[in-house]
């Protein structure tokens, strides 16, 4: 089968093409469902697809993009969609990607204190903040921090969202979330059952102390046992902190 003048197109050639076989997939139907509309005339039928474009625009100019030389896609696309529509566009763009750096920088500030003091401050972290945890019986955790996220000893990943530090929101409590924790008669599915956070509960992590005028501290050490407190009170937890991730940064990793 050939196209034209050319031979069957690549998997990558088809995957270039993608976002315009969309748009001719979707012109497509159009015309078929007119077609299949004995009172539809022509006028309805060119409005619905000079209206599929427009919907495709973001689409096709991120396409445009991505293949063109500089000076082909400004002259392509201020021809087909006009300065004010790109300068719009581009500017949502410069928008996004700016708070998406400004974000990750902010983010890795955080790590590289947090590693420099071996211990994560959860009360000093920004409202919206992702923290991972991961738990280790502590026999496990000296090689765990070394490995990070990816050690298959964790016994129990928590998830949160710093909410008004140094208050946190759990999304996921999990055990033995990479399966390859040895079960044992000190931390197992039912002892973790007795722990775990529902998804949204409210709680504080860090490390319960001796100090009565401060018996509760938000702050992680790593390689140390990490408590809780609730509503009900300071839970002192049966696991260790092996690994922290700060979004997508593994804070003590190596």
């Amino acid at each position: 089968m050939t196209f034209g003048d050319h031979t069957r197109p690549t998997s990558g050639e088809l995957e270039e093409l993608g976002p315009f076989i969309e748009l001719a997939r979707e012109i497509k139907r159009n015309v078929d469902r007119f077609a299949a509309d004995d009172v539809a005339d022509l006028e309805q039928l060119s409005e619905a697809i000079d209206a599929i474009p427009r919907a495709e625009r973001r689409t096709v100019t991120e396409a445009v993009f991505e293949r063109l030389p500089v000076d082909v896609q400004w002259a392509i696309l201020e021809r087909v969609f006009g300065s004010t529509e790109i300068r719009e566009h581009l500017e949502r763009e410069h928008e996004r990607r700016l708070a998406e750096v400004t974000r990750h920088g902010d983010q890795q500030r955080l790590a590289d204190a947090a590693r420099a003091l071996r211990c994560v401050d959860v009360g000093q972290l920004p409202a919206g903040a992702e923290l991972t945890i991961g738990l280790f019986r502590e026999a496990d955790v000296r090689p765990a921090v070394l490995r990070g996220h990816v050690s298959d000893s964790c016994a129990r990943r928590v998830v949160l969202r710093v909410e008004d530090p140094p208050f946190v929101r759990v999304i996921e409590d999990v055990f033995n979330p990479r399966g390859g924790y040895f079960v044992t008669r000190e931390y197992d599915e039912a002892a973790w059952e007795a722990d775990r956070f529902v998804a949204h509960s409210t709680i504080e992590v860090g490390a319960a102390t001796d100090v009565v005028s401060t018996p509760f501290e938000p702050v992680l050490y790593v390689g140390g046992r990490v408590d809780f407190k609730t509503e009900a009170g300071v839970c002192r937890g049966l696991l260790h902190l092996g690994f922290v991730m700060l979004g997508d940064i593994d804070v003590f990793a190596g």
